[in-house]
């Protein structure tokens, strides 16, 4: 197959490039001042015991606030939580220097979701951000020779399996509106892309024949999407309208490139090319045209991100005999190490507001999917048991209504 073509090409790049093991400095905490909230749950039972639980790791994730000390308090929460005929209610109020800035109660079946509303909905009155509480992350599984794309919650529950399938399911990309996911499938015998509705619960075919389609990457409107196509052992990057039209070739090259990621404003693109002899960073202009290599600092380098903010760029790196994942600034300066645990570390991803970064590793024996808060450098595994890769972070939800006092979650 052209695929495993491709794999023998770069592999083949690589260990002719015969990288050294390098000493890189390692990622330093994002400089941020946590806003320090005393926590008080109050009500009886388990549900009192998840809420009190889960705020307090939606609180430490936030990367804005933190639980409080002995002698810090500059906000307060305190919740009240109550379970009637199967529904939890949450009734929170939330005070900084003696103000009332939230007073709010929270409705639904399953307590996990109302403490992320509540959460979210702490951070944006304390600091002015948005959080992530509320948002999920899509990530693909393998047991066996099936596969399933899993969307898992930022708490205990167990992901959800919204597609599975006896052929190979890959490079997951959530769309900016938050409705659809577009993905890779290898159903028809040939790798296809498709695009899968959240709310329909259902996989359309979107581009088949003619080569491999991989890599989906949407443009930040929602309106196109790059991916690769590979045909006749050359990969190219094209673009493609998601309301129709022919995709437009942007590399012409007889090197692979592959893995595009667009800029927050959509007018530029990152991609992987061997067109040296070994997989390198490049930026062009989303239209196409010329590309520019963004740093030498290491032999192979893949599976680039770019930050929502603009200002930094996630990637795949080769250490000596080991992937790790690295962080640099968008000029291809300041690179910092972020992981150092395991051999596999792959598919960096950025959260919705920058300040997080997902990704699979083999740290705990088997690939997983991990989320790691840039400013205290927490990490937590999110997948899990069995093999889980190529994460995929939602966009942010709605901002909900300030000027309501009830808010009902569902999901």
């Amino acid at each position: 197959m052209v695929r495993k073509a491709i794999r023998l090409i770069l592999c083949a790049a690589l260990l002719a490039a015969g990288s050294a093991a390098e000493d890189f400095l390692p990622m330093t905490p994002m400089e941020t001042d946590r806003v320090p909230v005393r926590l008080t749950v109050e009500g009886r039972g388990e549900t009192t015991r998840r809420t009190r639980e889960q705020l307090e790791m939606d609180v430490s994730l936030s990367g804005l606030l933190k639980k409080a000390g002995e002698d810090e308090e500059y906000a307060s929460a305190e919740v009240m939580v109550s379970r009637m005929a199967g529904a939890v209610s949450l009734a929170a109020e939330v005070r900084a220097g003696g103000e009332l800035l939230l007073d709010r109660s929270y409705s639904g079946s399953s307590v996990y979701p109302l403490v992320h509303a509540l959460t979210d909905d702490m951070v944006y009155v304390l600091t002015g951000e948005r959080g992530i509480a509320s948002t999920r992350i899509a990530y693909v599984c393998r047991s066996g020779r099936s596969y399933s794309l899993v969307v898992k919650s930022l708490d205990p529950r167990e992901g959800q399996r919204v597609l599975s399938d006896s052929d190979v399911i890959t490079t997951p990309a959530w769309g900016p509106d938050g409705t659809r996911i577009a993905l890779t499938s290898y159903r028809s015998e040939s790798a296809d892309l498709y695009l899968y509705d959240l709310a329909a619960g259902r996989a359309t075919q979107l581009l088949a024949g003619g080569g491999l389609y991989t890599s989906p990457a949407w443009s930040p409107d929602g309106s196109a999407i790059a991916f690769t196509r590979s045909r006749e052992s050359n990969s190219d990057i094209y673009l493609l309208e998601v309301e129709g039209g022919e995709p437009r070739r942007l590399t012409a090259r007889a090197s692979i490139e592959t893995a595009a990621d667009f800029s927050p404003n959509g007018q530029q693109m990152i991609f992987t090319s061997d067109r040296l002899g070994f997989p390198q960073l490049y930026t062009m202009d989303s239209s196409g045209g010329s590309a520019v290599r963004l740093t030498g600092v290491h032999r192979y380098m893949d599976s680039p991100a770019w930050s929502p903010s603009g200002d930094r760029i996630a990637y795949t790196a080769r250490v000596g005999g080991d992937f790790h994942i690295f962080v640099m600034d968008a000029d291809g300066t300041n690179v910092r190490q972020v992981t150092f645990e395991g051999s596999l570390n792959e598919n960096p991803v950025w959260s919705p507001t920058g300040r997080h970064l997902a990704f699979s590793s083999d740290r705990g024996g088997e690939r997983a999917v991990y989320v790691l808060e840039l400013s205290g450098l927490e990490v937590i595994r999110l997948s899990g048991a069995g093999e889980c890769y190529l994460p995929t972070w939602s966009p942010l939800p709605p901002l909900g209504d300030e000027r309501h006092t009830e808010r009902t979650v569902r999901r």
